[in-house]
């Protein structure tokens, strides 16, 4: 297994498959590839493929692949004990039991019980690698080129110690993503064997044959044969899918619920796990491991800020858009009174990471208009609860300016020029112009967004002072496991890991995540964020009904790793090739018996 895992890393990183280039499409191929290889797959050609992200302009794909049980689906019941009854190298506990015959309410029954392998196959830009940029996507090669002079005291030292693989999406997260493909390629190979056992004999078998001499094993096929017996019965399907564009807007993700809903439905799959193989860190121990079971929310705010416009010596005639957006960000920006706890965790405060006019030249004017954009981190916000904190603050910004200055959300002001005259032909022009925009010169969510905005009050000859606030995309909802369906069930899922790893559980994971489109709550959707967002729609969207419909509890939880997206990125030997793939095998069987 291990050869096997380093082989398939090898080959996802030399793809380099850079978010937002055409080598995110090699390395979908290269995937693709994988699974037309395996036997299973030339057997069931139907049961793997490629999923087209609807209207990507790059014609990325989502590719998937799904291994289903021998036979009849049966309901076990009983303890896991096979996922917990011996001592391994992973920290197990010999002889622990978790109970999984708790009465599950609202168990659909007749689907198969499904585990989703979920992962992205794109990476971040190898631009911190500088003079050795050539070698980022080979490992061995990256670590002959690091040293002291590039790396932190402590990424030197991991890399003296030799316990640890460099090179780009070695840790973010082609490492956990090679795991999970050799563990889909174990576990077909074992239905395959299944197969061959329960077929039925023809009449040619009863005939005697003669004895065959039996060749001993040679030292790669014992470990072959050993990994295979040793692999859990399958008792459900394991679904591997792995999205682009991860590492920027999602669209992979986003685009690809409807392949969820369409093989769920086909399949007659029950989703009741899924385990993104993102990296997880470890406490100073090093030995337990953070998993979260949430994903944090984001949130984009855009405020756009028109004053008037008047000479420099006419300042107390005029109003200076930057100075009431001044007031905004310094009420807004770092306010730890709108940060939200979870426990012991404590989400990041409101960031701005735009501030700006919006002269395109010098003069000795005040500029008409200023603009900028500020991230906000939720776990239970809602995006209503986030416009209103806003609002208040931009109202609050204009009092203390003492100025006369219009304050609007972005639907209020659409509104308005729905009504207006023209605006039929505005619409129009307005779509071809963005669509320019977006595809042909590469414009960001964010900037499409200040345009429209400013079309918009052109459109509607608005020369007052005035705020106008909405959002820009990307927009990923808060989510945690234990909020959604199936609860209960969860919480065993959780127990069961606690016993196969030292795991320290971890509420939301921080830094954005695709988890965030696992599921949303009954009552989740947001039509605040969709009517104050200038680009939901048909530049941006994805389906909120199909969020509250799949609710697929999750895991973000891959093999230790440090420093993702920096020159030092680098996954633990030990963790990739032996532990997580042993406590994955367990928490598979443990899915599957519950």
């Amino acid at each position: 297994m291990k050869n096997k895992i380093m082989e398939i890393l090898r080959g996802l990183m030399a793809c380099g498959g850079i978010t937002n280039t055409e080598k995110e499409i090699v390395t979908e191929k290269w995937l693709l590839n994988f699974f037309r290889q395996l036997p299973y797959f030339q057997k069931y050609p139907g049961l793997c493929g490629a999923f087209p992200i609807p209207e990507d302009p790059l014609h990325r794909s989502a590719i998937w692949a799904l291994v289903k049980p021998v036979g009849t689906k049966e309901k076990t019941v009983g303890h896991a004990e096979a996922c917990f009854s011996e001592k391994t190298a992973g920290g197990i506990t010999a002889g622990v039991k978790v109970n999984v015959t708790e009465k599950i309410e609202n168990d659909p029954g007749k689907n198969t019980p499904t585990v989703i392998f979920m992962g992205h196959h794109d990476v971040v830009s190898t631009d911190v690698y500088g003079e050795v940029v050539p070698w980022a996507f080979d490992p061995e090669s990256v670590a002959a080129h690091l040293n002291a002079e590039n790396l932190s005291a402590e990424g030197y030292t991991d890399l003296l110690s030799g316990e640890w693989i460099f090179g780009r999406g070695s840790c973010d997260m082609l490492g956990g993503t090679a795991v999970q493909l050799a563990l889909l390629a174990e576990q077909a190979e074992r239905i395959l064997q299944e197969q061959a056992k329960t077929a039925p004999s023809g009449p040619a078998s009863v005939i005697a044959q003669p004895a065959k001499t039996v060749e001993p094993l040679s030292a790669t096929e014992q470990q072959k044969k050993t990994a295979t017996e040793n692999a859990p019965r399958q008792q459900g399907a394991l679904l591997f899918i792995s999205v682009p564009d991860e590492e920027s807007f999602s669209v992979g993700m986003r685009g690809s619920l409807t392949l969820l809903e369409q093989l769920k439905r086909q399949h007659e799959l029950e989703y009741r796990l899924a385990i993104c193989a993102e990296p997880n860190r470890r406490l100073p121990d090093g030995e337990t491991q953070v998993v979260p079971s949430g994903s944090i929310g984001k949130l984009l705010p855009v405020v756009l800020v028109q004053g008037k416009l008047v000479q420099i010596g006419s300042y107390r005639e005029g109003v200076n858009p930057l100075g009431i957006l001044s007031r905004i960000v310094a009420a807004t920006e770092g306010d730890e009174s709108f940060t939200e706890t979870c426990g012991e965790e404590v989400s990041a405060p409101p960031a701005w990471m735009y501030v700006r006019d919006l002269k395109e030249g010098y003069d000795f004017t005040l500029p008409r208009r200023a603009a900028g954009y500020c991230n906000v981190l939720t776990f239970q916000k809602t995006p209503a609860q986030v416009l209103a904190y806003f609002l208040g603050k931009i109202k609050g910004a204009v009092a203390e300016s003492n100025r006369s200055v219009a304050v609007m959300t972005w639907v209020t002001l659409w509104q308005q020029a729905k009504q207006h005259e023209g605006f039929e032909i505005f619409l129009r022009e307005t779509q071809i112009k963005k669509n320019e925009l977006l595809r042909e010169q590469h414009k960001t969510f964010p900037e499409i967004t200040l345009w429209l905005m400013q079309r918009t009050l052109d459109f509607l000859h608005l020369d007052q002072p005035l705020a106008v606030l909405g959002f820009a995309p990307p927009y990923y909802p808060a989510v945690r496991s234990e909020e959604m369906r199936e609860a209960k069930r969860f919480a065993i899922y959780k127990k069961a890991l606690s016993v196969i790893q030292k795991v320290q559980a971890e509420a939301y994971f921080p830094g954005v995540s695709d988890c965030s489109y696992c599921g949303l709550p009954a009552g989740g959707q947001s039509p605040v964020y969709q009517a104050n967002t200038p680009l939901w729609g048909e530049d941006y969207r994805f389906d909120m009904e199909a969020l509250v419909r799949l609710q697929i509890p999750f895991f973000l939880y891959g093999p230790w790793g440090k420093d993702l997206h920096q020159i030092g990125e680098r996954v633990n030997r030990y963790s990739l090739t032996e532990e997580y793939p042993v406590a994955l095998r367990k928490l598979l069987q443990c899915v599957w018996l519950s």
